[in-house]
């Protein structure tokens, strides 16, 4: 079927999917009536969206057309997806600020039609121009977000907050805090909610998909109450590279209390994770830069600081700088003699310690992971 348009319209090129999504933060704080499935459709308008107002792209007072193919937001059931989008057209953006008394209500999709184009079918959307600016208006306050992550969120819960905590991760703000209702009502939770509702069927929801889906650490704790019933909440973000990063430091800090003897005890151990050869093994203890470096690296990729190492013995080895180095031509296989007790490898003090275990964090007991920021 042909696309009508009006001259007023601007067609969208055939859609090209883009690694990230940006958009206004006044739309990442409205409330949104979507549905999982609708604010998957929206997502990918915003991704088209975004990076057309970013190249200069939009048109003043021109209507845009969006054709979203139905195999960018499932293989399979089509009709599942085409329910969605036929519902999509009566759902509203909310736009309150209390401070100035001023509500905006905002019908986004007014026109939802089905196509076939080149073969495929497609959803089309027309946004009208007096709506586009609350999708598109960037300025120097926007949120920006990956797409595939937003798009694997099984929640709508789980969208919504991974967009707020994304707009302030993006600014370095590793804590922000919200009035409970206007949080409420921005995740369009149902008026009947109390808070313990809230927190069950929405913020551990989002929580526990944020952290499985998109290793960030989302926890919250009561900021203000009145009387007994919670009326702030305070949010503190970790994504999971910052506590592997954190752990390391714990870990550090314990080899800062072994002694010589201990430090070298236990490197034997955390050796055996690797396919090192007794020479370098013997190289290793024997020389107490080495012995430093290979503590640091050893907690890096035993907590995940280096996730992508395929070789962990390779790395290991360019990371000590004997990659190139040769076996003694008389090297010994035996354990080679301790520095007296008493000396330290990296500071002087002694908490004797054993065990079997494979990383730092296991041989001198749990880290704590949750130290907050």
């Amino acid at each position: 079927m042909e696309v009508i348009a009006s001259l007023a319209d601007t067609i969208v090129p055939l859609f090209q999917k883009r690694p990230t999504n940006y958009q206004p933060n006044v739309f990442t704080e409205s409330k949104q009536e979507f549905t999982e499935l609708e604010k998957k459709i929206v997502i990918l308008v915003v991704n088209q969206l975004g990076h057309m107002s970013l190249k200069g792209d939009i048109k003043p007072g021109s209507n845009l057309i969006f054709n979203i193919p139905f195999s960018e937001l499932t293989k399979k059931n089509h009709t599942v997806i085409a329910d969605a989008a036929a519902t999509l057209q009566s759902k509203r953006l909310i736009y309150r600020n209390d401070k100035t008394q001023q509500l905006d209500i905002i019908t986004p999709f007014p026109r939802v039609r089905f196509e076939v184009i080149n073969g495929k079918r497609v959803i089309e959307l027309t946004m009208f121009s007096a709506v586009v600016p609350h999708f598109a208006e960037l300025g120097h306050r926007y949120t920006k977000y990956d797409i595939d992550i937003m798009l694997s969120l099984s929640s709508v819960y789980a969208q919504r907050l991974f967009e707020i905590v994304s707009m302030f991760h993006n600014r370095g703000q590793k804590q922000f805090s919200y009035d409970v209702k206007q949080l409420m009502e921005m995740l369009n939770c149902p008026e009947r909610y109390t808070f313990n509702d809230f927190r069950r069927n929405a913020l551990l929801v989002a929580q526990r998909e944020l952290q499985e889906t998109a290793n960030i650490i989302l926890d919250w704790e009561p900021s203000k109450k009145e009387g007994k019933r919670v009326t702030e909440l305070t949010f503190s973000i970790k994504t999971a590279q910052q506590l592997a990063t954190e752990a390391v430091k714990q870990e550090q800090q314990q080899v800062n209390k072994m002694s010589i003897n201990e430090a070298v005890t236990t490197a034997w151990q955390l050796m055996k994770n690797y396919k090192l050869k007794p020479w370098q093994k013997d190289l290793i203890v024997s020389d107490h830069s080495l012995l430093e470096t290979f503590y640091r690296v050893d907690s890096e990729l035993a907590n995940g600081v280096r996730s992508n190492v395929k070789n962990p013995t390779a790395y290991l080895v360019k990371s000590l700088g004997i990659d190139q180095s040769r076996a003694p031509k008389k090297a010994k296989a035996e354990t080679p003699k301790r520095a007296p007790m008493g000396a330290s490898v990296l500071s002087p003090n002694s908490d004797a310690r054993t065990s079997q275990s494979q990383s730092i964090a296991s041989l001198f007991g749990s880290m704590i992971m949750d130290e907050k920021s």
